[in-house]
């Protein structure tokens, strides 16, 4: 006979953690090893040997951290929800009211009704290449910015040498950052054998380089294995969003943009390249443009097609093959 299910909200703070059972006031815990201990003790307290489902908000590297620590139960389920979600939800039930012991009330209404898909952890290895790439990314944010700086303070005639100075340092010790951390994704890469392997099965597509391999299956992760179709575009960001109603409302479609904005990112330039070279991309392309669809929303079409032909190659560990496709 299988378990029931006993369901419990959790508002994620940064020092604080609230969480909320059926038929008992939200009670207060301390965010660190020793108060997780305790959340989980009560809650055990009330759950009669039920097993577990515990739902938050995804709140960055907060929730991300509490859902590492309470994975290693092997009796407890997690599911992190995007936070929009949860205030629509709280708008559906009228709630006037914003406390963090009423958004854990909110939390566990929602994961009690709406059963919302489970987080499973990420193998270390994708973990670990995703923090790499994402600080790689971050160091080139910041050395475009002090070019853009350095290039401006050329213009001010009676610019103190110091800052110029300091300006070439700041962007030497940055660049220097970089390589450093973009040798470490390298090796990284070629050390574990199935990062390896599916970056290779990524750079088979015409468009995907090895630099935007890492960064798909970086931010991309898990996702990529687990979700489906139409899941996969709307984590990306990519999904269609139209604007009609009746007779009087006639607003312009565009894309969702409520997803990963890192992977839609990381899908831009492989997209300008395959409409070029991959000849499913370019056909899809060309059709829409024939059809008088804007060149973006056609380059966006694109974008989701490569990232469904990537998903695919990946599940069926197979490169790219023209015949097959």
């Amino acid at each position: 006979m299988s378990k029931s299910t006993f369901y419990v909200g959790i508002d994620v703070g940064q020092e604080e953690l609230w969480a909320a059972i059926e038929n008992k006031k939200a009670r207060m815990f301390q965010h660190n090893k020793n108060g997780i201990k305790q959340m989980v003790t009560w809650i055990e307290k009330y759950s009669d040997s039920a097993h577990l489902h515990l739902c938050m908000e995804a709140t960055g590297v907060y929730s991300y951290s509490l859902a590492i620590h309470l994975s290693v139960d092997p009796d407890i389920d997690i599911s992190i929800v995007n936070p929009a979600q949860i205030a629509s939800f709280a708008k559906a039930q009228l709630r006037r009211t914003k406390t963090d012991s009423v958004d854990a009330q909110v939390i566990l209404n929602f994961v009690s009704t709406q059963k919302p898909q489970l987080w499973t952890l990420e193998p270390a290895s994708l973990r670990k290449l995703y923090h790499l790439v994402t600080l790689a990314d971050a160091l080139k944010g910041n050395i475009s910015s002090w070019n853009n700086r350095s290039h401006s303070s050329k213009y001010i005639d009676d610019l103190p040498k110091e800052v110029s100075k300091s300006q070439k340092a700041v962007i030497r010790s940055l660049t220097n950052q970089l390589t450093k951390i973009e040798e470490s994704i390298q090796q990284m890469c070629q050390q574990n054998k199935q990062l390896r392997q599916q970056i290779d099965l990524l750079c088979s597509i015409p468009g995907v380089a090895h630099h935007s391999a890492v960064r798909i299956l970086a931010y991309g992760k898990t996702t990529l294995m687990t979700h489906s179709k139409k899941e996969l575009t709307a984590h990306a960001g990519l999904a269609p969003s139209h604007k009609l109603s009746g007779i009087s409302v006639r607003g312009r479609s565009s894309i969702a943009k409520m997803g990963n904005k890192k992977l839609r990112k990381a899908l831009f330039m492989p997209s300008l390249v395959a409409i070029v070279h991959n000849p499913i991309i370019k056909k899809q392309y060309k059709n829409l443009l024939d059809k008088g669809k804007p060149k973006m929303l056609a380059l966006v079409a694109c974008m989701r097609k490569l990232l469904i032909m990537a998903q695919a190659i990946l599940l069926k560990n197979i490169p790219f093959n023209l015949n097959y496709a």
